[in-house]
């Protein structure tokens, strides 16, 4: 280990320790350390806490392991709850270090539910209505650069051996650039035996249910969604499930994050926020078409999304939804007054951008709070749809269509909507997909667009 990296160990740890007896609670050290070149991005370990974190098209990568501490929250103030939380664990936090960005760690990473309560089912065991943590340790790769930073807890009776010591281990795993052990191919050589949890019947029966509500002036539109499960004798391997998801979707945002023996991951196509100071991103994405087999089928299906009249409104639906959660806390926005088509592997979706201007200082997780959950994986009016849902869908969406990101210690920070996503436990996959019923929705054309999105994870895991 570097001179300079041992200097930021002791620094960390003398610091941490005063705060901890002068303050007399519990404070965090964390050391970062800047790196000569890119890290093996799909090393995840074997740690209780795994995260992951991809946008292969522009060169971002972020991977943490460990747990130093979790936030968690629950119920309608969970946003603020862990906006607060955030704000004071980075308040007792003491870096040592090279210069870099916020964005280059100590980062928050996690997420939140669809739903502001816990999931009850079994298989959602290890993932609560909302959880935040910061990693022991995580590796970040930018095309401004490289860094790695690791955190431990600092207890007043500790000694600034001990913290320099914790720091110390937990640096040396993180500056280990081997990556993980690979995947013998014929280890995943089995049968596969794949259902649908309801029937496709079922899920057009529960869409003519929306429609009829909808035709009855009760909801605008909402988002059905449904389940597949897939299994196989043996555990999936994480990696090359990420290799070729980044493979597969270089525009998405490629995630996992793992508790215990469960990992969520998925190829997110949707921008939840983007904060940066006050400077706000966010988009509306809504409308689908498959992909052609050849570029004149691709341009010819294109088009048609983008003058199918029950599309667009669909679309309008969102992006109006959309503008109405942001007026509230922001005093500029930009929003094209049309969609734009965004190709994706399989798929064709409208997409709006949108920019705006906070109109004061606000955490990106009171925005997330805003904006959550939208019109694109609830439907509106926000109320009515999830009304609908609790009492139709019947399906525990647990993190699908809930959000996965990052936080720093500004309060910036980047989610993106869980969408095109699956839960792995063991040899066992449940995939989800939705579509957005409007009227004007044909309840098989409906589940025609869920076979499509499921199939961004389907065919991946098929040719493992």
């Amino acid at each position: 280990m570097s001179v300079r990296a041992e200097h930021h160990l002791r620094s960390a740890a003398a610091r941490a320790l005063d705060a901890a007896t002068r303050r007399g609670r519990r404070q965090w050290a964390a050391v970062r350390v800047a790196l000569p070149r890119r890290v093996a991005p799909l090393a995840l370990g074997e740690a209780a806490d795994r995260f992951y974190w991809e946008r292969p098209g522009e060169g971002r990568c972020l991977v943490a392991a460990g747990c130093a501490q979790a936030l968690e929250g629950e119920g309608p103030k969970r946003f603020p709850q862990l906006a607060e939380g955030a704000r004071a664990l980075y308040r007792d936090l003491h870096l040592a270090g090279d210069a870099a960005p916020a964005s280059a760690g100590p980062l928050l990473v996690g997420g939140f539910g669809f739903s502001e309560d816990s999931p009850s089912s079994p298989e959602w065991a290890d993932f609560s209505a909302a959880r935040l943590v910061l990693p022991t340790r995580m590796r970040v790769s930018t095309p401004d650069g490289n860094w790695c930073s690791v955190s431990c807890a600092v207890n007043a009776d500790d000694s600034a051996e001990t913290v320099r010591t914790r720091l110390g281990e937990e640096l040396a795993l993180c500056l280990d650039e081997r990556s993980a052990a690979p995947v013998d191919p014929d280890s995943q050589i089995g049968e596969y035996h794949a259902r649908s949890e309801r029937s496709h019947a079922d899920y057009e029966q529960r869409v003519e249910a929306a429609l009829e509500e909808i035709a009855a002036g009760e909801i605008e539109k909402v988002v059905v969604a449904r389940s597949l499960r897939l299994r196989q004798p043996r555990s999936w391997h994480l990696a090359p499930l990420l290799e070729a998801l980044r493979g597969a979707h270089p525009s998405c945002t490629i995630f996992a994050l793992g508790r215990n023996e469960a990992n969520f991951l998925g190829a997110s196509p949707e921008l939840l926020v983007r904060l940066a100071g006050r400077r706000l991103e966010s988009a509306a994405l809504a409308g689908s078409a498959p992909r052609g087999r050849s570029p004149e089928e691709d341009d010819r299906l294109g088009r048609v999304l983008l003058e199918s009249k029950k599309d667009q409104a669909e679309h309008a639906v969102v992006v109006r939804a959309l503008r109405e959660s942001l007026e509230r806390c922001c005093d500029e926005l930009e929003i094209p007054e049309a969609p734009r088509l965004r190709k994706l592997e399989g798929i064709h979706h409208l997409e709006t951008p949108v920019e705006g201007q906070l109109d004061e200082p606000r955490h990106v997780l009171e925005v997330a709070g805003s904006l959550h959950p939208t019109a694109a994986v609830a439907g509106a009016p926000r109320a009515s749809a999830l009304r609908w849902l609790r009492e139709h869908e019947g399906l525990e969406r647990g993190w699908y269509a809930g959000a996965v990101g990052v936080v720093d210690a500004q309060g910036d920070g980047e989610f993106c909507t869980a969408l095109r996503s699956a839960l792995l436990r063991g040899g066992e996959a449940k995939l989800f997909a939705g579509a957005g019923i409007v009227a004007g929705s044909k309840p098989e054309a409906e589940l025609r667009e869920t076979r499509l999105k499921l199939r961004a994870l389907l065919d991946l895991l098929l040719e493992l």
